[in-house]
């Protein structure tokens, strides 16, 4: 049965709840994940390789009866096997690059990187397709960069006396996970339609949990997890990543790509202020600044972000029922070097990442 016109708009309606939840839940990791990585008020401090074995193992238990459930489309070959192992380095890396970066670093400036990996997937795909900004995106672009890294970066500098601290270095790594995390997006895209993704997520996700363990025994890292912990871990790896990955699903297929990215951007906007009443950071007028300055800068580059051409929201809805379940929660980018491309091609450029960044 075909949806009319009048279902589709008052179903659309539900996809901007959808959205602006699954940005809330994801803003939660930058705030729960600090105070377990640098320990304080009688908690253990967890060292943040073991923390992303946990986040893994537990996202792939969490994955795993979804993909039961799923069709096999193709077996895996040699070429998909050296695809899905690089991913999983560069998700390990970045993961564990954040989680060292935010033990130092502080939450609102997490928070207003947590979009740095839009803009390095974007200059990544600009160099791959030898691919310019046109003058009217090059303003955009600057608003983004000039909120997302110089001003926080900026800042921090200027509080410690443009002394390189520990905070500064926090907040280069976190920015620094943003281009790992944009890597993985980029190689995630050569796998194509080719499996299931709920399935791939659930493989990828046991493999950097191998990556990590693999890490953990060879320099003999101690699992020194608190059981008090278990249930902000449980938050991170099940609400954070997994609900949050549905959510954004449910909504994507109702109100499309553009949108999409636009209203997941507020993922800034929640952790911001997740900081300041779970934290009880100070939030200066600077930091309300950065994250505008971002959003404002997506909000008109956000044609260039999630693809020229927008995405058609019934292809979606009918690739989500085939079985074939994107799952990126913060990049849908395409680049044309040509227009005559399939609506196959379109959907594939909404690139998969099982990261939490």
């Amino acid at each position: 049965m075909v949806m009319s016109a009048l279902d589709f708009v008052r179903k659309s309606h539900y996809g901007y709840y959808f959205i602006i939840l699954a940005a809330a839940l994801a803003a939660l990791i930058h705030v729960i994940c600090k105070p377990m990585l640098e320990g304080g008020n009688n908690q253990v401090e967890i060292n943040p390789i073991v923390l992303a074995f946990l986040i893994y193992f537990i996202c792939g238990i969490f994955f795993t009866p979804l993909a039961r459930k799923t069709h096999v489309i193709s077996k895996f070959g040699r070429r998909d096997v050296m695809f899905i192992t690089l991913i999983g380095i560069a998700e390990v890396s970045g993961l564990i690059t954040y989680f060292y970066g935010i033990s130092t670093a502080t939450a609102v400036n997490a928070s207003i990187f947590s979009n740095s990996e839009i803009i390095f997937t974007l200059v990544i795909a600009m160099l791959i397709f030898k691919e310019r900004l046109q003058i009217k995106e090059c303003i955009p672009f600057s608003m983004i960069i000039i909120g997302m890294m110089i001003i926080p970066i900026g800042n921090d500098l200027y509080q410690n006396n443009f002394v390189l601290g520990s905070l500064v270095t926090g907040d280069l790594l976190i920015i620094f996970s943003g281009l790992l995390y944009a890597i993985d997006i980029t190689l995630c895209k050569y796998l194509g339609d080719k499996f299931d993704v709920k399935k791939t997520v659930q493989i990828l996700s046991f493999i950097c949990a191998a990556f990590t363990i693999s890490i953990i025994a060879l320099f003999q890292i101690p699992m020194d997890v608190e059981l008090a912990q278990l249930p902000n871990i449980l938050i991170m790896s099940i609400i954070g990543t997994g609900m949050s990955t549905l959510f954004f699903l449910m909504g994507l297929k109702l109100i499309g790509a553009v949108r999409t990215v636009l209203l997941y951007s507020t993922t800034s906007v929640f952790g911001i202020l997740f900081s300041g009443l779970i934290l009880s950071e100070v939030i200066t007028s600077a930091d309300i600044f950065s994250a505008m300055l971002v959003i404002a800068g997506i909000f008109l580059l956000r044609n260039k972000l999630a693809g020229t051409e927008k995405v058609g929201e019934t292809d979606i809805i009918n690739k989500t029922n085939a079985g074939h379940v994107v799952l990126s929660k913060k990049t849908i980018t395409r680049f044309n070097k040509v227009n005559t491309i399939s609506i196959k091609e379109k959907i594939n450029s909404i690139f998969p990442n099982c990261g939490i960044g």
